[in-house]
């Protein structure tokens, strides 16, 4: 069983679309909608903007649904070597809003948790597969959470920005409820704005519904050829 989350209703209603067999419950606020992919048992769901709400998403899908594959899908902001249309491929993610360090954990880590949550090999390789097959360009990156939305550099000032990474609200929140339920997780992310730039904002409002539905559109493709 395969777990989808998006946050908003625009990144999954292709998704939804495309389920036979649909089935639909509703627990703690969020609507479940269960049923198959192509020959993938699937549930979606839209969890809402944030990391709790993504956490109670995640949650609900591995202890209700029993899913053994979580994958999140949305638009970010990308911060460095990234730009708007990117596809992007979590290589690991973290907080950029969790400050522990007094108790002499890193910058984003959760106590008793690692310093980054990091997907699992295969899935990587499995879905860098997929893309390749399906002709679709796509970076690698690492990927910042956070419970607000980054306009600016300074936000993101006590991370790690040295190599590709982008911001949004919801995927180490995903990855941290997967990684202590042992469950394997995919995070994948289309760049809609750019953190900093003069027209940021306006390029969010222009572009974010294009992004979000090709989001659905490329992850409903990634589902129907995962293995």
């Amino acid at each position: 069983m395969i777990g989808i989350i998006a946050a908003m209703e625009e990144e999954m209603s292709i998704l939804r679309e495309a389920i036979g067999n649909k089935n639909i419950d509703q627990m703690c606020g969020i609507r479940f909608y269960e049923g198959h992919i192509g020959s993938q048992e699937v549930v979606l769901c839209t969890s809402g903007v944030g990391k709790v709400n993504a956490a109670m998403a995640a949650t609900i899908l591995i202890e209700y649904y029993n899913c053994s594959l979580i994958l999140n899908t949305g638009i970010a902001g990308g911060i460095s070597g990234v730009e708007t249309r990117d596809i992007i491929l979590a290589r690991e993610l973290s907080y950029s809003d969790v400050d522990t360090t007094p108790f002499g954990y890193a910058y984003g880590q959760i106590p008793g948790m690692p310093k980054t949550f990091i997907p699992n090999l295969e899935c990587i390789i499995q879905v860098k597969q997929i893309l390749k097959r399906l002709g679709l360009n796509y970076k690698e990156a690492k990927i910042y959470s956070a419970d607000s939305f980054v306009t600016s550099l300074e936000q993101v000032a006590k991370v790690d920005t040295s190599t590709p990474c982008i911001a949004e609200m919801e995927g180490a929140a995903v990855a941290q409820v997967c990684v202590r339920s042992g469950i394997d997780f995919i995070v994948l992310r289309y760049i809609s704005d750019i953190v900093g730039k003069e027209n940021q904002v306006s390029d969010y409002k222009a572009f974010e519904s294009e992004m979000a539905k090709r989001s659905s559109k490329i992850c409903l493709e990634i589902i129907k050829n995962l293995e």
